[in-house]
Order: C-alpha cells, then structure tokens, then sequence
C-alpha cells in the first residue's frame, strides 16, 4: 500500500466514501464526547460495501515510512523510553464545532459528518484495504462522507 502526504493547506483530502476537512485553529473543540477506538484502531468510517474499514492504527509506531527504518526504530525507542511523546489521535462528537464551521461556510451541511479528528504530536495514517494511505499531520479535521449527485438525485458514496 502507497501512502500518500496530505497538507491541509491545501484544502481537504478524500479517501473513498471519506472527506478530510481541516478546521481552522481558532474554532474550539469540545472534547467531551468522544468516539472510542475498537480492538486499537479508531474507525473513521465502515464500508458498506466491502465490510473494510477506514480507521488509524492506536499502534506504538507513527506513521513515518512504508517500512520501517532506523530513523523511525530509533524514534520509537526514544518514545518507548518516555524520552518523547507518542502521536495520538481521537475522534468526536461536536455538534458546536459543526455549526461554526456551517456559520463560516467552510461545509454547506452538517448531516455528513462523522466525527471530529484530533491528531496530536506527530502524523498519523488513515488506512483502508482498498485505497492509499493518507498521512495525516497533527491538527483537527471534520470527518464525513461524501455525496455524489444527477441532478435532484443524491446518494452516499458506498465503499
């Protein structure tokens, strides 16, 4: 599997039936709410189609390379050592942060929405059996489904 960099300067990313949008630093994020990983991975979105999933590894490795080098065995060892922190990443519910970014215009809806992303420290990479990796940089993102649509016709994308 490839992994492809995303720089959410450049606006959103999108990984099959999933849409990655950067929320600008100064929208609060409530994080009371939040989605709990399953079995080690946080689970962005399930395939309605394939049964796969688009999820982050809760793993003790960043997602630095393919393959891990000794740059990153090194980085690990620092991090195993408590000498640096490990990424993380957390999913929420934020009803708040949705509307703000609907006010501003950033979406045009909020029934897309999936969750809230956090990722903290370092990238971490959102994997799905039947598409490139995304390495995502710290920072928050919205998580949602896409819609593809022939005139008044409309309908999730299925993955």
């Amino acid at each position: 599997m490839k992994i492809r960099d995303y720089d959410p300067k450049l606006g959103m990313a999108f990984q099959g039936d999933v849409s990655i949008v950067p929320i600008p630093a100064d929208i609060p994020i409530d994080r009371s709410d939040e989605i709990a990983p399953t079995a080690g991975r946080l689970i962005l979105q399930e395939g309605e189609v394939s049964g796969h999933h688009h999820a982050i590894a809760l793993l003790d490795r960043p997602a630095l390379d393919d393959t891990p080098s000794r740059a990153v065995e090194a980085l690990m060892a620092d991090a195993s050592a408590g000498r640096i922190p490990l990424p993380t990443a957390k999913l929420y519910r934020d009803p708040k942060t949705l509307a703000e970014m609907l006010r501003r215009e950033i979406i045009t809806r909020t029934d897309l929405a999936i969750g809230v992303l956090i990722v903290e420290v370092g990238p971490m990479c959102l994997t799905h059996e039947e598409h490139d990796g995304i390495r995502i940089q710290p920072g928050s993102y919205l998580i949602g489904r896409q819609v593809e649509s022939a005139g008044a016709e409309e309908r999730r994308v299925a993955d």
